[in-house]
């Protein structure tokens, strides 16, 4: 029972709005009644070039709209669209100003089944600033990687020149263009399309560049890695005693055609006037770079590590002797508390060298009462060598320790 019930109301339901679409369809099809609606339209400005030659463009022009009130039947109302309407503000009528403007706005053109009600009361407002011009560099941006033993190189581009209001100009840094070059493995004729920017990359608006669009040719070219080969006359003319001049990074990247870089094994550096280089621990180079190819990733010199052959030299050094591993059941008495050692090494080295960095010892472990000699045991640094010695051993006399007058045993 209850679910007849329920049936019946789901056919009332559907009933009831098949009658109120009936009703509409007759109403708007039918008697079809006359009704108001607003409608925003986008108003086009003409002669900014009038402007412009009084060196003032406008600002943001693009997004200028008004609202008209419109009448007429239902069903012409309700299908009209803005592109229906031309509206247009002429800035060759009025006398415009930096700043804020007030320009009246005509219809040029409307759907002749419908009324505008407040066509003579339709304004915009149009902000004008300062023309201004600048050149700014191109920046190519690469989306993607080439193939795999290739590299992408950024096309030379000339400096374009933008235009637009003052405050807009004044914000671009330079022309952004991307374009991809992914699994690229030969040159790239290209379209990009050019966008003025900020420094933070945001596409700046308002300002106009022209061309918009600009050909290039990405070159695209084989890659190999190569040896560097340093050029000097350390064997001919070396008085300031070089060892050698080593790469501190001894592998380059380069790129051209395969068939020139295939016989490239290693690129040599500018001759080398060892005059200069004396006193320096690292020195910097030009790299002599053949024609047709190109260094990856990097700059055109190189830096190099200046060794020198350290003269060996020698020292005189007094140390204290210490004792180590001492009986408690002795007291000692050295005869001597110093010895005297000339060692030898590198001039560096030997400069460096402190005598707390030497050891100097007698073990006592294994002394007894009376007189011990007692070998000297010195201890090196790593690159110190020992020339002399004016003693080898001490003489240390041990004696009994007393107690409360009673000898320890």
């Amino acid at each position: 029972m209850d679910q007849k019930v329920k049936n019946h109301q789901v056919i009332i339901k559907i009933c009831c709005v098949i009658a109120s679409l009936v009703l509409w369809l007759y109403i708007f099809n039918v008697e079809n009644p006359m009704r108001e609606t607003h409608i925003v339209v986008p108003v086009q400005v003409l002669n900014k070039d009038l402007v412009a030659k009084s060196d003032l463009v406008p600002v943001e022009e693009e997004n200028l709209t008004v609202t008209l009130t419109i009448r007429g039947s239902a069903s012409d109302t309700y299908s009209i669209k803005p592109s229906d309407f031309k509206l247009v503000s002429d800035l060759s009528s009025y006398a415009v100003k930096k700043g804020e403007n007030k320009i009246p706005v005509e219809v040029k053109s409307s759907p002749s089944n419908i009324r505008i009600t407040n066509n003579d009361n339709l304004w915009v407002k149009i902000t004008l600033d300062d023309l201004k011009r600048k050149t700014v560099p191109v920046k190519i941006i690469f989306d993607g990687n080439t193939k795999s033993g290739f590299y992408a190189f950024k096309p030379t581009v000339k400096e374009k020149e933008v235009t637009g209001p003052k405050a807009a100009v004044e914000r671009v840094k330079y022309l952004s263009a991307r374009y991809s070059i992914k699994d690229a493995s030969k040159d790239i004729d290209a379209n990009i399309q050019l966008q003025p920017s900020d420094s933070s990359g945001v596409i700046v608006k308002d300002v106009t560049v022209n061309p918009s669009s600009l050909k290039v040719t990405i070159p695209v070219k084989k890659i190999k890695t190569v040896s560097i080969n340093v050029k000097s006359g350390i064997q001919q003319n070396n008085q300031g005693n070089i060892k050698d001049l080593l790469p501190i990074e001894d592998k380059i990247d380069i790129a051209g055609e395969e068939d020139l870089i295939s016989n490239i094994n290693s690129l040599d550096t500018e001759y080398i006037d060892l005059n200069k280089v004396y006193g320096k621990d690292t020195i910097e180079v030009k790299l002599v770079v053949p024609k047709g190819v190109t260094l990856v990733n990097s700059s055109d010199t190189v830096k190099l590590k200046v060794n020198l052959n350290n003269k060996n030299i020698q020292k005189e050094l007094s140390l204290n002797i210490q004792t180590i591993n001492d009986n408690s059941k002795y007291s000692v008495n050295l005869d001597t508390n110093k010895v005297d050692i000339v060692v030898s090494g590198e001039e560096n080295v030997i400069n460096n060298l402190k005598v707390e960095n030497i050891k100097c010892s007698v073990d006592l472990s294994s002394i007894v009462e009376g007189e011990n000699s007692i070998p000297l045991n010195v201890s090196l640094p790593d690159g110190i060598t020992k020339v002399s010695q004016n003693i080898s051993s001490v003489k240390v006399t041990a004696k009994k320790k007393v107690l409360e007058g009673k000898n320890v045993n």
